[in-house]
């Protein structure tokens, strides 16, 4: 990764040698938690789609392999249920003293922007006590833009940011509003490190009204 890609990364420290931690970062590409993982020095535990492990033929068997070996943490599209159940997964990841990654926007960003974080990682933080890592992000989708399988040799930038913690929260998960305010916190700080523009909108709406437009 740092021969081919020569990444600008910074705050590598700020990663603990040991222990539990969050890492927090924006998504504009699916090499995303690929490049985090080779940085980091640690293994990276990601929420990812469950289909990823559940493909069909020669592709999805590859895939499941793949994605199983990462330790990814599955999720289920369902806007309910799939996504509480993963949350609990990824509980027990930073409960085990690992690190897990996650993408708060839900979905990678369509014009490379950053957008408003789902509320996930304000829970996982309540809820664990645990440090989150935000990371900033900005290029990853020149090197592999969406739709491309093949990544182009393009230089990035990874900066990791200061340990948050939010003690005055922890055992308060429950609480929609408080799980608001920590992920826009989070979230706020993923922007400063990425240097790009922030959207205070879901990606995801800007997805749909995309693909409306060119429907």
């Amino acid at each position: 990764m740092r021969v081919l890609f020569r990444p600008r990364i910074s705050g590598i420290e700020n990663i603990p040698a040991a222990g539990p931690c969050i890492i927090a970062a924006n998504h504009l590409s699916f090499s995303d938690h690929v490049f985090i993982s080779l940085a980091t020095h640690r293994p990276v535990c990601f929420i990812g789609k469950a289909e990823r492990l559940t493909g069909k033929g020669l592709k999805g068997r590859v895939s499941a392999l793949f994605f199983g070996a990462v330790g990814i943490v599955p999720v289920e599209r369902d806007g309910g249920p799939g996504g509480v159940a993963a949350l609990g997964q990824a509980r027990g990841v930073v409960e085990d003293g690992r690190v897990f990654g996650i993408h708060p926007e839900g979905t990678r960003s369509p014009d490379g922007r950053v957008y408003r974080g789902r509320t996930g990682v304000g829970w996982l933080a309540m809820a664990t006590g645990v440090p989150v890592v935000p990371c900033g992000l900005a290029g990853t989708d020149k090197v592999q833009p969406l739709g491309r399988l093949l990544p182009r040799l393009t230089r990035f930038d990874m900066h990791f940011g200061a340990p948050m913690l939010f003690p005055e929260h922890v055992g308060s998960e429950g609480n929609p509003r408080l799980r608001r305010t920590v992920t826009d916190e989070v979230m706020q700080q993923v922007q400063k490190l990425s240097g790009l523009e922030y959207v205070d909108r879901f990606a995801s709406k800007d997805k749909t009204t995309a693909g409306s437009s060119a429907g």
